[in-house]
C-alpha cells in the first residue's frame, strides 16, 4: 500500500465528488467557530498559516489537504479522522454507534479528553451488556 500524504479530489485519474473537501473545510470552520477561536489562533496551533486555513474552509482554489494537517486538526479539534472524513463524505458513515460521539461531547460540553473516554468506555459496556443480539 503506498504512502499517502495528501486527500485531494483526484484518485487516479478520476475525480472524486469535490464537494467532499469543500465539505471538509466547512466542518473544520464550523468546529472553530462553535469553540469561540480565531483563524489565527487555530493556524499558530496547528502550525499552518492563516490564510491556507482559510483555503482550506472555504475551499477556494484549493483541492487538497496535508494528511500531516488533517492529523494535527484533528489532534487539536479532538476529533477524529474518520469523523472527520465522514462528515466530509470521504467515508460512509456508521450507523451502529452514535455518529461523532466524541466531537459532538468535545465540542457541546467542552468536557476534557480523559472525560470523553470514560464516557465512551461506558457507552461499550452498556453496548455488550444490552445489545448482545
Amino acid at each position: 500500500m503506498p504512502f499517502v500524504k495528501n486527500i485531494t479530489t483526484q484518485d487516479n485519474g478520476r475525480n472524486n465528488n469535490p464537494r467532499c473537501i469543500d465539505n471538509l473545510g466547512k466542518y473544520l470552520k464550523k468546529i472553530r467557530i462553535d469553540n469561540g477561536y480565531s483563524i489565527r489562533y487555530v493556524a499558530k496551533k496547528n502550525n499552518i498559516s492563516p490564510s491556507y486555513l482559510s483555503k482550506i474552509e472555504n475551499g477556494s482554489f484549493f483541492n487538497t489537504i496535508g494528511i500531516s494537517t488533517l492529523v494535527s486538526l484533528s489532534e487539536f479539534y479532538g476529533i477524529s479522522i474518520s469523523s472527520m472524513l465522514e462528515e466530509a463524505g470521504f467515508t460512509k458513515k456508521q450507523s451502529d454507534f452514535l455518529p461523532d460521539f466524541t466531537q459532538y461531547l468535545r465540542t457541546r460540553y467542552k468536557m476534557s479528553p480523559q472525560a470523553i473516554r470514560d464516557l465512551e468506555l461506558a457507552k461499550e459496556i452498556i453496548d455488550k451488556k444490552y445489545m448482545h443480539n
